[in-house]
């Protein structure tokens, strides 16, 4: 560094302390206007609200469809546009991005339920048609019913009974669903151990069984269907039990004279409290 007599910073020296600070201060603006790029090019845009209003507005158009027929009256084109109504409304939401993980998977799996419901209509001349078209038209109720939970839909309000007896069935939906699913875990654990010959080439084959079903079973019919080495049935036996409290143990038994590799415990009737 240069001093003058006093012992100063020459005027040289000032000029270039001003280019050094001009120099940093342009380096900083820039930097933070990068920054500030980023930031907008890596914005989200999630969709959770938009699909909300887009299911709320297709349960109204699908209901005004509804009102404007009678039951007995109902076609397969009156089907098809039930559906088309909220498909119109919903279906490009299938590809959208969420915050919520659960109405992403609920948005997806709703979207799909009404593309089930409607291939059903290609059984419209079966006679099992409207089975059918009642487990699509079921399995759909249940997805609504969870999404419904989380976030309450808005519909208008001539529409009001349609939500509550929607939530009512697909309440009873999902429970039986929940059922189905727990009795079908227990008997897939349940094994049975081969007894004595009683003398005339019968074994019995007893299980005991804990019911961690987590409901109380009033009544409940097995089949127990015999196999041998080529996966073939050589008989079919049946187990019963009355009035199985959850959590409560019970022996299923049955008896043969057959020879088998495997088994295959499966419900033929059951009836929950």
């Amino acid at each position: 560094m240069v001093c003058n007599n006093s012992g100063g910073i020459t005027i040289s020296n000032h000029k270039h302390l001003r280019r050094l600070l001009s120099t940093l201060l342009a380096l900083l603006i820039a930097f933070t206007l990068v920054g500030c790029s980023n930031k907008k090019t890596t914005e989200v845009k999630y969709y959770d609200k938009d699909f909300i209003s887009a299911l709320e507005k297709g349960l109204d158009a699908r209901w005004k469809l509804t009102n404007a027929v009678e039951v007995q009256d109902i076609s397969k084109s009156d089907y098809k546009s039930f559906i088309k109504a909220e498909l119109s409304e919903v279906e490009s939401f299938s590809s959208k991005k969420y915050k919520s993980t659960f109405l992403q998977e609920s948005a997806i799996a709703y979207i799909n339920s009404l593309k089930k419901q409607n291939a059903t209509l290609k059984y419209y001349n079966d006679s099992d048609f409207q089975d059918k078209w009642d487990k699509a038209y079921n399995d759909r109720n249940a997805i609504l019913v969870k999404i419904d939970k989380k976030y309450p839909l808005k519909v208008d309000s001539k529409y009001k009974s349609y939500i509550l007896e929607l939530r009512r069935s697909g309440s009873k939906t999902n429970k039986d669903n929940a059922q189905t699913t727990a009795l079908n875990n227990l008997l897939k654990s349940v094994k049975f151990n081969k007894g004595n010959d009683d003398g005339s080439g019968y074994y019995e084959y007893t299980a005991t069984v804990e019911n961690n079903t987590g409901y109380n079973i009033k009544s409940f019919s097995g089949v127990v269907k015999l196999k041998d080495s080529s996966n073939v049935t050589t008989d079919t036996q049946y187990v019963n039990a009355e009035n199985w409290n959850k959590n409560e143990k019970i022996m299923l038994k049955f008896t043969t004279d057959k020879d088998f590799k495997s088994y295959e415990l499966t419900k033929d009737y059951v009836t929950f409290e």
